[in-house]
């Protein structure tokens, strides 16, 4: 079977575009750079085959539903035959101001940027919702940032939730899908029944605070990401450290926003839109 990168670059000289280079890669799929024959700057994913096609026709069907100016766009989706194997590509924006995570290695947010950044992703995370779904993956890998280098975008729905449709996750398992160290105890106990928006909210509470502050919220000093996200899936206490950074710098909802349980969060978007303006 062909590499993700000679798909890529077959479907790029097959259209006359131009091929940059890897931009990222995950388990089942991967991300180029290329430059289209219009000219324009484009994320081309290609998907493996045989990987989950409803999984993937969810994390599109989201995308295409999406417009919003903090989420990433879908240009357009495309079928390609090659050596003998359909692959599903994606062409999608090209953010070229790098991640979150590439920006906090500088530094922290300060007050100011850290008040913007959460106005412009709480919003994001408003319009996700209004459309029924949980992007269940909200991450600094997960938030890349315009050339201006200040707006922040969310990407990858690769897990998405849709909440009017049948759940693609087995009940059985132990633990839901998603990255550890930023899901809320629902999607870490595979609590599919209380997972809705405010599963996102978690998760960004958990962004704003490493961006804030540099830790977890339920991260005592010296402790590990193991024994942090162990102390979230138990519903334990926020550490002390973090109640008290967060209220200190003026920003107590994020306390509200990170609570154990989903009935101590936000309970509508509008309520957490209201009390980041404030």
């Amino acid at each position: 079977m062909s590499t993700p990168t000679e798909v890529a670059q077959a479907f790029c000289a097959a259209n006359g575009h131009q091929f940059v280079g890897l931009v990222g890669a995950g388990a089942f799929k991967e991300t180029f750079h290329v430059v289209l024959a219009t000219g324009e700057e484009q994320a081309l994913k290609v998907y493996q085959p045989g990987f989950s096609p409803e999984r993937t026709s969810r994390e599109l069907s989201a995308m295409q539903r999406c417009t919003h100016p903090n989420i990433g766009r879908l240009t357009s989706i495309a079928g390609f035959y090659f050596d003998g194997v359909q692959y599903l590509l994606s062409v999608e924006e090209f953010l070229s101001g790098g991640t979150l995570s590439s920006r906090l290695q500088r530094g922290l947010l300060n007050g100011p940027e850290i008040l913007d950044f959460g106005r412009q992703l709480v919003g994001a995370v408003s319009h996700i919702a209004s459309h029924d779904l949980v992007h269940r993956d909200i991450k600094p890998d997960n938030i890349l940032f315009r050339a201006d280098n200040v707006t922040p975008v969310i990407v990858d729905f690769g897990l998405v939730r849709d909440l009017v449709r049948t759940s693609l996750t087995q009940t059985w398992l132990m633990r839901g899908p998603g990255t550890p160290f930023f899901a809320p105890p629902e999607q870490l106990r595979n609590e599919k029944a209380m997972i809705d928006w405010r599963s996102d909210q978690f998760s960004l509470g958990v962004v704003l605070a490493l961006a804030a502050f540099g830790f977890h919220p339920f991260q005592d000093e010296g402790a590990s990401p193991v024994q942090t996200v162990e102390r979230v899936a138990e519903h334990g206490l926020q550490s002390a450290r973090f109640v008290d950074a967060a209220n200190q710098s003026g920003m107590p909802y994020l306390v509200r926003m990170t609570g154990a349980w989903p009935v101590e969060r936000y309970r509508t978007p509008d309520d957490l839109r209201r009390a980041w303006e404030r």
